[in-house]
C-alpha cells in the first residue's frame, strides 16, 4: 500500500509522463526508498530527505554590504523586499510598516531594517520578535525592533490585512 501510494505521487509529480513509461518511472523511484532513508509526508506525496550527519548547525552567508547605494534605491528595494519575506504575517507586518514609516526612518535605522529583512534565516524566529512573542537576539535588539514591537500592537486599530500598493 505504502508503495502503491509513492506510486501515485510520482505519477502525480511527473504530469508530462502518461501510461506505462510513467508507471515505471514512477516504480523505479518508489523501490529507490530504502528502509534506512527518513520519510516524511503531506497527504499521499513522499519525500525521502537525509539528516545531517552529524550536529552541526546550518548558517546563513553573510550579507554582502551595497557600496554606494542610493537612498531613493535603497528604499524602493526594501519596499519591495519587505513584501516578500516569507510568512504571509512577516510580508504584512513589513510591508505595512515600511509603507507608512519608511519615508521618515533615518538612514541608520533604514540600515537596520535592510540587515533585519536580509539577514534572518527563520521566518517563525522573525515574526515572535516583533509581536513581542520572544526576545530578540543582540543583533536584532535594535531601534527597528522596536519600531516593529510597536507596530505590531496596533493600538491605533489600522486595518493591516492587505499589503499597500506599490
Amino acid at each position: 500500500a505504502n508503495n502503491l501510494r509513492m506510486l501515485r505521487s510520482f505519477c502525480r509529480l511527473r504530469p508530462h509522463c502518461r501510461g506505462a513509461q510513467a508507471a515505471t518511472q514512477a516504480a523505479t523511484q518508489a523501490r529507490a526508498f530504502s528502509d534506512d532513508n527518513k520519510r516524511t509526508g503531506f497527504g499521499d506525496i513522499m519525500i525521502e530527505y537525509h539528516p545531517y550527519k552529524d550536529d552541526t548547525e546550518f548558517t546563513v552567508p553573510s550579507y554582502p554590504s551595497r557600496v554606494n547605494e542610493s537612498d531613493e534605491t535603497l528604499r524602493a528595494r526594501l519596499t519591495w523586499q519587505s513584501r516578500k519575506r516569507g510568512i504571509a504575517e512577516n510580508c504584512l507586518i513589513l510591508s505595512t510598516f515600511f509603507a507608512e514609516q519608511g519615508g521618515t526612518l533615518p538612514r541608520n535605522v533604514v540600515d537596520q531594517f535592510d540587515i533585519l529583512i536580509n539577514t534572518v534565516d527563520s521566518d517563525w524566529d522573525l515574526y515572535y520578535w516583533m509581536t513581542g512573542k520572544e526576545q530578540p537576539p543582540p543583533p536584532y535588539d535594535n531601534e527597528v525592533m522596536e519600531l516593529l514591537k510597536e507596530f505590531t500592537q496596533n493600538k491605533e486599530m489600522k486595518d493591516r490585512t492587505q499589503q499597500p500598493e506599490l
